[in-house]
């Protein structure tokens, strides 16, 4: 563990290192100069020609200290995330395209519940933003997995194409409004909604609900992360009705309040299958600093998985 820390930390000091050099050289954000930065360990040398012989050679410097070094996928993701959390603190954004780890750590869980066989799988993020929510899937799943993102911020298209290069890790982008598109063929679609209000266009999380369950193959589920208000705006009960033509809802799980300084969330799953006459999985997660009681609602989760998924497959 020590030892993944260890490089965790090389790889954030590394390209944090070198956006400084970059920051008096060249001119940009601090995401542009990251991209630079990171541009620059991909390609194996300092791609800049505008920078003096002096701030090339310290970047030759920082980059060698990576050489030899053997760092996991998951080392890299978690100094990108880290990388980019301080980004979006320097440009004083909020951190809403950011999906927290336990967030994802959490839906690979209950994929992998799903999937008591290894097979190929492809996954859809239709608000992607830096991709973090996949890219976390992807490190804690055994199984081959093919990953699809529909992101509409041109910036951050291209920090999760420079991310994902990064990580070795291909991702099929769609630079487009997330109700534009509908790709088929996914065996499931991730997302993480933030707090949103009701616009002309009726309650935002509900149209990309019922537009991406159309993505789904017929066995195909949904794992969102919702806000707390996410059912007040249903008070004519339309979204529950439409969704229930299309599938059903087959979990809710309420998150502990730890997890969140405010605007807590819960997670929801959605079968594209119709189910009758199955007991939905309704639990309260316990916080993580009580393991005896959370490992408690894990039996409990992995005994619901056992009688209602796994033996009907």
């Amino acid at each position: 563990m020590a030892n993944e820390t260890s490089n965790m930390e090389l790889v954030f000091d590394v390209i944090s290192d070198a956006i400084e050099v970059l920051f008096d050289n060249v001119k940009g954000d601090y995401f542009t100069l990251y991209s630079l930065a990171v541009k620059n360990m991909l390609a194996g040398e300092v791609l800049q020609d505008d920078i003096d012989e002096e701030a090339k050679e310290k970047l030759e410097k920082i980059y060698a200290r990576l050489t030899d070094k053997d760092i996991s996928t998951e080392d890299i993701r978690k100094a990108v995330q880290s990388l980019m959390l301080r980004g979006l603190q320097e440009t004083k954004n909020n951190n809403g395209e950011l999906t927290p780890d336990t967030i994802g750590l959490l839906f690979a869980y209950f994929i992998s519940k799903f999937e008591p066989k290894e097979r190929d799988i492809k996954i859809l993020d239709p608000l992607a933003g830096f991709g973090n929510l996949l890219f976390t899937i992807e490190n804690h799943l055994t199984l081959n997995t093919e990953l699809y993102a529909i992101e509409h911020n041109q910036a951050l298209v291209n920090l999760m194409k420079i991310n994902g290069d990064l990580m070795s890790t291909n991702v099929n982008i769609y630079f487009s409004d997330t109700l534009n598109p509908t790709i088929t063929d996914m065996d499931y679609v991730v997302t993480d909604f933030d707090y949103y209000d009701i616009t002309e266009n009726g309650y935002f999380p509900y149209n990309v609900i019922l537009h991406h369950m159309l993505s789904l193959k017929d066995t195909g589920v949904m794992i969102c992360c919702i806000p707390d208000d996410f059912f007040n705006y249903d008070s004519d009960s339309n979204f529950k009705k439409a969704l229930l033509e299309m599938g059903s809802i087959i979990g809710l799980i309420d998150l502990p309040d730890e997890m969140f300084k405010q605007n807590k969330k819960s997670i929801l799953i959605i079968s594209r299958q119709k189910f009758d006459n199955k007991k939905m999985l309704m639990v309260k997660l316990p916080s993580f600093d009580d393991p005896k009681e959370f490992n408690n609602t894990l039996v409990k989760i992995e005994m619901w998985f056992e009688e209602n998924i796994n033996n009907k497959k």
